[in-house]
């Protein structure tokens, strides 16, 4: 197929990785995949740019399909970008600063070089108008715009204000983020770092308009290898262990009747020492003020955390998850003994 020869030897020139029907990797050092698509039986080469994360306005900026000369939602600015692009977003003036000048006058040249130019929170997507004919040159040269894209928008993110519904939240973190000496963004809201010399994050991401929740997780200094997994339990988890499944008791009712506890089974006997009743009873905190708590190998996760949670309870379970992450490690050293399955 003449087009994909054409995405395989530009992905070769880039240094991307190949598969059968995507190439990906990084361009200018930022995330880049190309891929073959279909419009009325022809070829159509997409340009990704990937946003990492992801922005968490709602944004959808694409080249109108008529000119009706109806107003958009979101203004930018520019007079060309207006007039030529429908742009939405959950919240207009926020969705709107994004646009910086910087910004404009790049997404203003890629229109007038004929790119078409979509963006959305996850990065942007470039292609060639209908019935242009692509080739290797100008794959590469896409895949540099789309790189030179997601930095602009990387760089504009960074002085966005927090979504509406999480600004209590956004006033939170920041000041836990400046006695805790971890690093903070808003868009999405977001706190990441060391503490204790091990790395904690919480992040938001957007669910729907206006909806919005975050995850937390400290991450172990090093994994535990006992193939272990807690979480909430689901009704169909019990079906399951009363055919046979495993659910290791750590002989906590509360806690047995709210977490399902598996493990490698050679190193299940490890397990309820490292559950012990100071992880027991702080996890059901976790889980009963801020979200689902969970263990795997590599550390401790709460989410989904939503937004209607108290900006003091979100900051609180950051500190929590650093005391459970804390004390496992010390239980996994110290720790023995031994627990029965249900």
């Amino acid at each position: 197929m003449e087009s994909w020869d054409q995405v395989q030897a530009a992905a070769a020139t880039l240094g991307l990785a190949a598969g059968s029907h995507e190439a990906g990797g990084l361009v200018d050092g930022r995330r880049v995949s190309l891929t073959l698509s279909w419009n009325n039986r022809q070829a159509l080469i997409l340009v990704h740019g990937w946003l990492d994360p992801p922005l968490d306005l709602g944004l959808e900026m694409r080249r109108r399909q008529l000119a009706l000369g109806l107003m958009n939602p979101v203004t930018t600015g520019s007079d060309d970008l207006d007039s030529e692009f429908s742009i939405e977003g959950d919240e207009a003036s926020r969705s709107g600063d994004l646009f910086t000048v910087a910004l404009r006058e790049h997404l203003t040249a890629l229109h007038r070089a004929s790119y078409d130019v979509r963006l959305h929170d996850g990065g942007c997507t470039l292609s060639e108008p209908s019935g242009f004919v692509t080739d290797e040159a100008w794959i590469v040269g896409a895949a540099h715009s789309a790189a030179r894209t997601i930095a602009l928008l990387d760089d504009a993110r960074s002085c966005l204000r927090a979504a509406a519904p999480l600004a209590g939240h956004a006033e939170a973190l920041r000041a836990l983020a400046a006695a805790r000496d971890l690093a903070f963004a808003s868009a999405p809201l977001s706190v990441a770092g060391r503490l204790d010399g091990r790395q904690i994050e919480l992040g938001s991401a957007r669910a729907a308009r206006d909806r919005h929740q975050f995850t937390a997780r400290a991450r172990f200094e090093t994994e535990l290898g006992l193939g272990l997994a807690v979480r909430r339990e689901r009704f169909v988890d019990g079906l399951r262990t009363a055919l046979g499944g495993q659910d290791i008791v750590v002989d906590d009712e509360a806690f047995d009747r709210r977490f399902l506890v598996r493990a490698d089974p050679a190193r299940s006997d490890r397990v309820p020492a490292l559950l012990d009743r100071g992880v027991r009873l702080t996890l059901l905190a976790l889980d009963e003020r801020a979200g689902p708590a969970a263990i795997d190998d590599r550390g401790v996760t709460v989410g989904p955390i939503a937004s209607s949670v108290a900006p003091e309870t979100v900051a609180w379970a950051i500190d929590t998850l650093d005391e459970v992450r804390a004390r496992i490690e010390r239980n996994l050293l110290h720790g023995h003994g031994g627990g029965p399955y249900r």
